[in-house]
């Protein structure tokens, strides 16, 4: 993908020089978006790296008492009750929401979670009928959709650790009870976090990663002596979160992983290239690894559904033709 012209980025105040070009594509479309809405923008937010403050163009926040109170970054009136609700929730189930980014920042992949599949939460006829698309012959009915959900947080049985799924499918298929854990990225390269950083972190939680490097090599899915590798980016989260679905296992009489990302977003499509390589097997249904593109899945909503709010996802992630 080729970075999008310079001059319009400065224009709606998307110009950012560390975007990676599919982040300064998705970064421009979201500030776009946030124009045609006529929703005021928000500050120029900063943040801390390393020993310097570094600060982010406004076009793609949202001003944020104006996000908190018309929750606009959300795209329907059921999914702005559904955020507001899991919010409460988190307190009690210790669900990572972060605030006030999940209000105010177009480009975060978490509220495109609840945009994506939010509505699913309250039609699970549609939601049976969308992943019916998807995955063929894979499942009945859907019975539930969760967001930001890990069946143990800091549960040695599972990873011991706090990662979660960022979206949760129950499913049944005739008698067996089924789960799709599915882990969304949208403008992330995959390397927000260094190698010194990701070194730091398995050293100091030495536990945790003896339990990943156990599970790995006990699942039988991992060429041998590759848990240097799984461990830094752009690998590592693919890994914990893939680790977490064997672990879930367990508790099903199947189940699967899917990571979720934009087709044109390079250094994911990379990251996911380099993944498979450490997997022993190349066949989805035995790795339980499934890339999968957002664009297939907001294509499919298109297919099956012509609300209003469908479209208006497609334009606000996908880009569309006026």
């Amino acid at each position: 993908m080729i970075r999008p012209d310079k001059a319009e980025r400065i224009e709606y105040k998307a110009d950012y020089q560390k975007d990676t070009a599919y982040s300064a594509y998705a970064r421009l479309l979201q500030s776009k978006w946030r124009t045609k809405k006529d929703f005021p923008e928000g500050k120029e937010p900063e943040r801390k790296s390393s020993n310097e403050k570094e600060t982010f163009p406004a076009g793609s926040y949202l001003e944020e008492k104006f996000a908190k109170e018309k929750k606009a970054n959300f795209l329907t009136d059921n999914i702005k009750f559904l955020v507001t609700q899991e919010i409460e929730n988190a307190k009690e189930t210790g669900a990572l929401i972060s605030e006030p980014r999940i209000w105010n920042n177009l480009l975060s992949s978490q509220p495109l979670c609840f945009n994506l599949f939010g509505e699913f939460y309250f039609d699970l006829n549609l939601a049976t009928l969308f992943f019916q698309h998807i995955f063929p012959g894979r499942l009945d009915k859907v019975m539930a959709i969760k967001f930001e959900y890990s069946p143990g947080r800091g549960d040695p049985k599972y990873l011991g650790d706090r990662s979660a799924f960022d979206v949760f499918v129950e499913y049944r298929k005739g008698d067996k009870k089924g789960f799709i854990g599915i882990e969304v990225k949208y403008a992330e390269s995959l390397k927000e976090e260094t190698n010194a950083l990701a070194k730091k972190r398995f050293e100091k939680r030495k536990e945790q990663t003896d339990r990943y490097t156990d599970l790995t090599y006990e699942c039988g899915l991992f060429k041998p002596d590759c848990v240097d590798l799984l461990r830094m980016p752009p690998l590592s989260q693919i890994w914990r979160d893939h680790l977490l679905s064997i672990a879930t296992n367990k508790d099903y009489d199947e189940g699967f992983f899917v990571f979720l990302f934009p087709r044109n977003n390079s250094h994911c499509q990379n990251g996911v290239d380099s993944y498979k390589q450490l997997l022993v097997f190349d066949n989805e249904a035995r790795s339980g690894f499934y890339p999968r593109y957002l664009d297939d899945f907001i294509d499919t909503l298109t297919v099956i559904s012509s609300d209003d709010w469908v479209n208006d996802l497609k334009q606000r992630y996908i880009g569309t033709d006026e």
